[in-house]
């Protein structure tokens, strides 16, 4: 399969990584994550080129990582560093080296040829690190291609059927559907699917979360689909006649990252401006999530992998087309469109 590879990708929590070789797959490629003695953290394939053992087996040992099998030692520069053996150093010993950068509680990774770019890596996460938020956050393995992920972020008309627990009281379905206003905005590289439900009342958590007892609010969710497969979720609610940023914010990072054609690490972290300093709030939040994300969406997302049998592009099946497929068709044309032209450059 062919991925976007100039970009970043979220490869780890930075809690993670320790002194111990961590070991991960991304992109079809075993790459092996550990920290050196001043704390930075470094990757590199995960392959020895003697006897192809998995470096992640051995020991990081004078900020090296040695191989489990003969004893070769590897610097951050993914040279061979140590020989047991003999005084000199295999010039064909080395494994690749792959760029990171350390932000927002994430480590992030640039498979791709061209030099890493900094400025490349999304602003929209910034919130991650502001004490002005507070967020929790979580990991999901999910049997299902990447793209299947954000597909199902992208159409959130899914949620009244898949997620009860965000249901509005009193409110049917088509009502609720009846009452969302959507707009579609297509960027080369981002695409936004924004939704309102103005003068509605909130949902489930709104109230019993976060204490809201308005018979009517505005309510946003605004997804933004960032290359290759990067969701900054834009939600909220506000008492009527308030700005936005006055009420309740939500902002959450989905970082999806393939781990083969048919598997994905899926990383999650929802950030809100309320209930900052109440650990209880964070214990409910994130079973809210969990709930949501592993309970509903991973089992749904799944089962769709299985009955597409061995292909991973939903497109090539020729599927039936609602109007709330244009954002996900939209940031599936876009991401499409970038690996060819890096392809091609």
């Amino acid at each position: 399969m062919t991925y976007l590879r100039n970009c970043w990708y979220a490869a780890a929590y930075a809690r993670e990584v320790g002194d111990a070789p961590f070991a991960r797959q991304l992109l079809g490629e075993h790459i092996v994550f550990f920290r050196t003695s001043d704390g930075a953290v470094h990757a590199l394939q995960d392959r020895c080129p003697h006897r192809f053992a998995p470096l992640s087996m051995g020991k990081v040992i004078e900020d090296q990582i040695q191989c489990p099998y003969h004893g070769l030692r590897f610097g951050t520069d993914g040279k061979c560093a140590y020989n047991p053996h003999y005084a000199a150093l295999p010039a064909a010993a080395k494994v690749t080296r792959y760029p990171l950068i350390e932000r927002h509680g994430l480590i992030w990774i640039w498979m791709g040829d061209a030099p890493a770019d900094e400025a490349r890596l999304p602003a929209d996460f910034a919130f991650l690190s502001d004490p002005a938020f507070k967020a929790v956050s979580g990991y999901l393995h999910v049997a299902g291609n990447y793209q299947l992920i954000v597909d199902n972020l992208l159409d959130l008309t899914h949620a009244p059927y898949l997620h009860p627990a965000f249901a509005i009281p009193g409110i049917s379905t088509e009502e609720r559907l009846k009452r969302t206003t959507t707009e579609l905005v297509r960027e080369p590289e981002r695409v936004i699917a924004r939704r309102w439900r103005l003068k509605c009342p909130p949902n489930g958590p709104t109230r019993t979360l976060f204490g809201f007892n308005d018979e009517l609010m505005d309510s946003r969710a605004h997804m933004h689909w960032l290359p290759p497969s990067l969701i900054y979720f834009d939600a909220g609610a506000s008492r009527l006649g308030e700005p936005e940023e006055a009420g309740l914010c939500l902002p959450a990072m989905h970082a999806i990252t393939p781990e083969t054609e048919r598997t994905s690490h899926y990383f999650f972290a929802q950030g809100r401006n309320m209930l900052l300093d109440d650990p209880q709030a964070d214990t409910t939040l994130l079973g809210i999530l969990e709930n949501a994300f592993h309970n509903e969406d991973e089992p749904m997302i799944e089962a769709q992998q299985a009955r597409m049998g061995a292909e991973t592009d939903v497109l090539a099946l020729d599927p039936v087309l609602l109007k709330s497929d244009g954002a996900p068709v939209s940031a599936r044309r876009a991401l499409a469109a970038l690996i060819a032209a890096e392809q091609a450059g």
